[in-house]
């Protein structure tokens, strides 16, 4: 379909959470990345979800949500989703995807526009709108997700869907991972050809990071159909003279090569510069007109199409084979009258490309413990390598800086050569999909009962209003009783470790959400230290809590599903019931919560 209508494709993914909810992950794929624009897409998305009833309002931010962009292209983005690197500079990251893996089903989209407001409200682009209403997807699509290893949304979509059966697809889904695009697309069409039309999309410098057409791949065709028709749809610059964007020299060769005279159609920049890519190869079977097409991400170059693996760009596309009656009118809508290359000035793109410095492998963030760890491609780039964070040095020891809080949502981290020579680079910083929620707005210093609400607010208020530490709180001395009777703030803890106990004994539980949950034991426990507080009751109140997580602790040691698991939860519970903190009691309080200790510990 080609994109003309503002946000139309917009339009139909907003109907698609309408309709089906809340995603359980959501992947996106492009070369060009604008960070805010796709934070507010996200906001729309999770307003259009609401509407289905079947989730409560909520933002995605809760959700394995991840951008892949090309190093190149990375300028930051806020805290809310995950955003990955291309690892592999030689080869630009280029193709254009958005999957949501929903309940019951898998949608996506593919094509030319770049996850950009140009890409999506402005230019005109070529997409293509998938619901095979079932979790399938074309096998090379699903051989790419698996091709980003560290994408929690990319794993998560591989592992949730299965290979679409080749019938059931409208066409050739592509990519370049493993070989060229260009000669599978050629191999794959007829001897015989009457027409080659091809789409060479807008150049603009902010969007690419090479021409939109060159002589390697005219040459292919030219060389397999030279007795066909070319016709060539150029962005057209200027009408008055006829000016289009291209490069006289090179279409004079290709004509040099063909029986007939090379058509130019200049494409107006109205409704909106032309940005889709189109090479469409016209043939007859039976009597009856045929369109052998490839549409997708790929421009009409050899680093799109014919280079090696090694150093060509990563692109996906569709081979496709149509009625040409059914395409033709794709071309009508863009074309103009035929001119020859005598009828119209070239005005060749400059390209303009300065590298930036882009030491990092990544770099990774944990709120909980307030660490920020980098991984550099080579270790020596190290003290070549000035760090700043929010506009501020970044100090690291082996690696790491403690003690990080993130600053007003900004996600990236600032790398700049010493002595210069390169562009400043930019590494976004990634954060586990679970702890992405105490990201926003940065990560305050929490107090003990801010830890504990992480699990969750199990009583209908009474704990929520009645357990601040006047210490850092105020002058006001707390009362517990006078809010709520001790009684059901014990029942209300008590309830909390038997939901968390369950958690922890989960099997469905993943590495990285078991380690979450065993990171947020540890912090509810450190930080209810009864040492130092400024009311009698507070102390007790920690010493209890740090009973309760002691208990969990115990029960696991016996009650956890693997020996090993088994042995670590006896150590922790002997660590923990070490440093309960009852010396910090009353002498009589003191001496009744031994008493209970030992009790518990079932000792005479």
């Amino acid at each position: 379909m080609l994109v003309e209508g503002p946000s139309s494709l917009e339009d139909r993914w907003l109907a698609i959470f309408g309709e089906l909810g809340e995603p359980e992950a959501l992947l996106a794929c492009t070369f060009t990345f604008h960070a805010d624009f796709f934070a507010d897409l996200l906001a729309r998305f999770a307003e259009a979800a609401c509407e289905s009833g079947a989730t409560s309002g909520r933002s995605f931010t809760h959700l394995p949500v991840d951008v892949v962009c090309d190093r190149s292209r990375y300028s930051g983005h806020r805290i809310g989703f995950n955003v990955s690197l291309w690892p592999n500079a030689a080869r630009l990251f280029h193709p254009k995807l958005l999957v949501a893996l929903f309940k019951h089903e898998v949608v996506w989209s593919d094509g030319s526009l770049n996850l950009t407001p140009a890409g999506w409200h402005r230019n005109r682009e070529l997409a293509m709108l998938h619901r095979p209403r079932s979790r399938s997807l074309p096998r090379q699509l699903r051989e790419l997700l698996a091709a980003l290893p560290t994408v929690a949304a990319a794993r998560h979509v591989f592992d949730g869907t299965r290979d679409q059966p080749a019938i059931d697809l409208p066409g050739t889904f592509v990519t370049s991972l493993d070989k060229p695009i260009g000669p599978r697309f050629v191999s794959a069409a007829p001897k015989h050809a009457e027409e080659v039309h091809l789409v060479a999309p807008f150049f603009e410098r902010d969007e690419s990071n090479e021409p939109a057409l060159d002589d390697h791949w005219l040459r292919l065709l030219a060389q397999r159909w030279p007795g066909a028709r070319f016709h060539v749809y150029l962005p057209q610059l200027e009408a008055e003279p006829l000016r289009v964007q291209g490069q006289r020299e090179m279409f004079e060769r290709l004509e040099g090569q063909l029986k007939h005279r090379l058509s130019l159609h200049p494409v107006v920049p109205a409704p909106g510069p032309l940005h889709g890519k189109v090479a469409c190869v016209v043939y007859s079977f039976r009597r009856i007109q045929r369109a052998h097409m490839l549409v997708g991400s790929p421009n009409m170059t050899r680093a799109a199409l014919m280079a090696p693996v090694s150093r060509g760009n990563v692109e996906s596309g569709w081979i496709l084979d149509k009625r040409w009656k059914d395409v033709s009118r794709l071309f009508r809508s863009l074309a103009s009258k035929a001119c020859s290359i005598d009828d119209v000035e070239f005005v060749e793109p400059a390209l303009t490309r300065v590298d930036a410095w882009m030491p990092l492998r990544r770099a990774s963030y944990d709120p909980l413990a307030r660490t920020l760890r980098v991984e550099w491609r080579d270790p020596s780039d190290a003290s070549r390598t000035v760090l700043r964070y929010a506009g501020r040095p970044l100090s690291l020891d082996r690696g790491a800086c403690k003690e990080f809080d993130l600053i007003e949502s900004v996600g990236w981290v600032v790398t700049r050569k010493r002595g210069g020579g390169a562009a400043e680079g930019c590494c976004p910083i990634e954060v586990s999909v679970e702890l992405l929620p105490a990201c926003q707005s940065g990560v305050p210093q929490r107090s003990p009962e801010d830890w504990l609400r992480l699990l969750g607010a199990v009583s209908s208020g009474a704990v929520e209003t009645g357990t601040r530490d006047t210490t850092k709180h105020g002058d006001s001395q707390l009362d517990p009783t006078r809010v709520f009777e001790w009684s059901e703030r014990v029942r209300d803890l008590s309830t909390r470790m038997r939901y968390f106990e369950a958690a922890l004994t989960d099997e469905a539980l993943t590495a990285v959400e078991r380690e979450w949950l065993h990171k947020l034991f540890r912090h509810i426990y450190d930080s209810h230290d009864p040492k130092d507080v400024g009311h009698p009751h507070e102390g007790v109140w920690r010493v209890w809590v740090r009973l309760e997580l002691w208990q969990v602790a115990e029960r696991l040691a016996t009650g956890s599903s693997t020996k090993t698991d088994r042995a670590l939860w006896r150590d922790s519970a002997s660590r923990l019931q070490r440093r309960l903190g009852v010396a910090s009691l009353s002498p009589v309080l003191r001496s009744q919560m031994r008493a209970a200790i030992k009790a518990l510990r079932g000792l005479p």
